[in-house]
């Protein structure tokens, strides 16, 4: 199993705030960290995804100094290019609501959808991300659910 921490960025406040809690779980659990952004045409790999990615990375390695991070720019639809990284991942986290490519309607479906077709656990972080809280887990009394 690959001792890797997912997170998916696109900008928003909340993949940014996604990036805070993949870099805690990151730490906690011994893993690296991979930001990932997926991009569905040409035109939406501009110098601005760079500054996304960079922003990320810098959130990462403030909060968890000396954590290895590293970042992966795929193009193709955001659920595929995550579902396929998840094949990777011990854990892959997003935002609650992202951004499509209009920039400004919100989406959640993109994390449900994660949630149902990955390969690893998904956590959505939602609200004001604390370390410490609530938390929720949903398990089905199947034998894959019983390490939960």
């Amino acid at each position: 199993m690959n001792d890797t921490v997912m997170v998916g960025v696109d900008g928003s406040p909340s993949s940014l705030a996604a990036v805070d809690v993949a870099a805690r779980e990151a730490r906690l659990r011994g893993a690296s960290l991979r930001i990932v952004h997926a991009f569905s045409r040409p035109a939406d790999l501009d110098p601005m995804i760079h500054g996304v990615l960079a922003q990320a990375e810098q959130r990462a390695a403030e909060l968890m100094p000396g954590l290895e991070v590293s970042r992966t720019v795929a193009s193709g639809d955001t659920l595929t290019v995550l579902q396929s990284e998840s094949r990777h991942s011990v854990l892959a986290v997003m935002g609650g609501r992202g951004r499509n490519r209009f920039g400004d309607l919100l989406l959640g479906s993109t994390v449900v959808q994660l949630a149902a077709h990955a390969h690893c656990p998904v956590m959505a972080v939602r609200g004001r991300p604390e370390p410490r809280g609530p938390v929720l887990l949903a398990v089905d009394g199947s034998p894959a659910g019983a390490p939960a």
